[in-house]
């Protein structure tokens, strides 16, 4: 009798420790040069010169690496800021929003903000654009009423058609 009083309080240890790995499994990591998620780990690092950094893909599963060297508008490396895996124009993707140290005094020059995207698959270079995660709409503009389309972020995805490798890219509202 007591053996089957302890059976609800066994299967109550199995369900947290199974809603504990789904939690866990979506955890990220940020420190000041890269980011870690369960599948995945980013790494932020200079170039030699003072003007280029590198990011570097890494896949914990497959060990599939991918290295980019990027132009930097401040001399400083980024730090990682945000990072979203999504879904554009028909692909996977991992957008990256990384932070420029700006030493400045002025409060409205405090920050840049870039925002990369990449295939999620294998890590290709789709596009970047000037601004951090949350400023980035979907601009299928037949799914918004046009009324809202003044509402929607000043970034755009505007889908590519009939080109390969690159599914989309970002523009600014109003470029259109």
């Amino acid at each position: 009798m007591k053996r089957l009083a302890l059976l609800p309080l066994f299967l109550c240890f199995i369900s947290f420790g199974s809603l504990a790995d789904v939690i866990g499994s979506n955890q990220v990591i940020y420190d000041d040069r890269g980011v870690e998620t369960k599948r995945l780990t980013i790494a932020l690092a200079p170039v030699d010169d003072d003007v280029r950094f590198s990011i570097v893909f890494t896949d914990k599963e497959t060990g599939a690496q991918r290295r980019y060297e990027l132009d930097a508008p401040v001399p400083e490396v980024p730090e990682p800021f945000q990072i979203r895996e999504s879904y554009y124009c028909g692909s996977p993707v991992i957008l990256l929003s990384v932070e420029y140290p700006w030493r400045h005094r002025w409060p409205e020059l405090r920050r840049l903000i870039d925002t990369y995207a990449f295939r999620e698959t294998d890590f290709a270079f789709i596009d970047v654009a000037f601004g951090p995660i949350t400023d980035i709409a979907l601009a299928d503009d037949s799914v918004y009423d046009p009324i809202d389309l003044d509402m929607l972020p000043p970034i755009r995805v505007r889908c590519l058609t009939g080109q390969d490798g690159k599914p989309f890219e970002f523009f600014q509202k109003g470029t259109k």
